[in-house]
């Protein structure tokens, strides 16, 4: 006798649904810290890539003038208060740019024509740090820009900045070292580190900064071109400027001035656990913010005599 087949509903049902949708829920929470890893770490190499071109760059400069760039310059009727980073732009693929500058016969660094100090330059942006490309750090709009911020400066020593002294870095105000000048040995002493960008552009809520790090039109005297090894990398003491957009800067607090007697600005990124930073003889190296206080210090001094021991 022939019975006729009963069908059998399919699809899920709603508790089959949920379990598929917990099971996936919890497949993206696993796989996404390991997702953020491999960008922070890829964004980590870039970074050092950069900075090992920028190191290059100034080793070049050095080939071709027989001295390192100046820190900040602050004599004579043009471009007063520029950096390094102005001389540098020859060197690192920014000859037009550089041309350009050095046709304008502007006194101050800080007027300088937007189209030329607006230009956002690639190379010396951290790729992890979120507010790049920026604008700021230069104490307000003038000339009609703000003046492009980037993340990589150089080393003023172990102490405070100083305009009317020799400091003991490698770049300092009308510094002129050269490599034998790096009597503690090229492998043992700083050259260049990394800063957070802070605030972005000069119309924050805040007001105006100045001497920001990385603020490099915004005139050498406020120091924003240099860093100091006086307290470890993300350390959690402020830096100490001119002018500050916000004093609690997630990562970066900031404690105003209001002079330019001894800026400090201390090395600081997005990184887990540290810095990069390019030494005397070009190498990269992550310095860990857990170093020891004193061979920091000592690793920021050209001819201070110390022994160092770099992790």
């Amino acid at each position: 006798m022939m019975t006729r087949s009963q069908s059998r509903p399919t699809g899920f049902t709603l508790i089959e649904l949920l379990v598929v949708i917990a099971i996936i829920a919890i497949l993206i929470a696993l796989l996404l810290p390991a997702v953020q890893q491999a960008r922070e770490a890829a964004r980590r190499s870039t970074c050092k890539s950069s900075l090992k071109q920028l190191g290059i760059a100034l080793h070049n400069y050095h080939d071709t003038h027989s001295v390192f760039p100046y820190g900040s310059f602050d004599s004579g009727g043009y471009h007063r208060r520029d950096t390094w980073m102005q001389q540098t732009l020859p060197f690192i693929e920014q000859g037009n740019m550089y041309e350009q500058y050095a046709d304008w016969n502007g006194q101050w660094v800080m007027d300088t024509p937007p189209a030329i100090k607006d230009l956002p330059i690639a190379l010396l942006q951290c790729a992890s740090d979120p507010a790049g490309p920026a604008l700021g750090g230069g104490g307000g709009t003038r000339s009609g820009g703000d003046g492009f911020q980037g993340n990589y400066v150089t080393c003023v020593g172990d102490g405070a900045h100083s305009w009317s002294s020799n400091n003991s870095g490698m770049f300092y105000a009308d510094s002129d070292t050269r490599i034998r000048d790096v009597v503690d040995g090229t492998s043992n002493t700083l050259m260049v580190s990394e800063v957070i960008i802070r605030g972005g552009s000069v119309s924050g809520p805040n007001g105006i900064s100045w001497g920001a790090g990385g603020g490099y039109w915004g005139g050498g005297r406020g120091g924003g071109f240099g860093f100091t090894t006086l307290e470890v990398p993300n350390t959690s003491l402020p830096d100490e400027i001119y002018a500050c957009k916000d004093v609690n800067f997630p990562r970066s607090p900031c404690s105003p001035q209001t002079n330019y007697t001894a800026p400090r600005i201390y090395a600081r990124s997005y990184h887990t656990g540290g810095v990069q930073a390019v030494l005397a003889d070009g190498s990269t190296k992550f310095v860990s913010e857990n170093i020891d206080l004193v061979t920091w210090r000592a690793m920021g001094t050209r001819q201070g005599g110390e022994v160092v021991e770099i992790p």
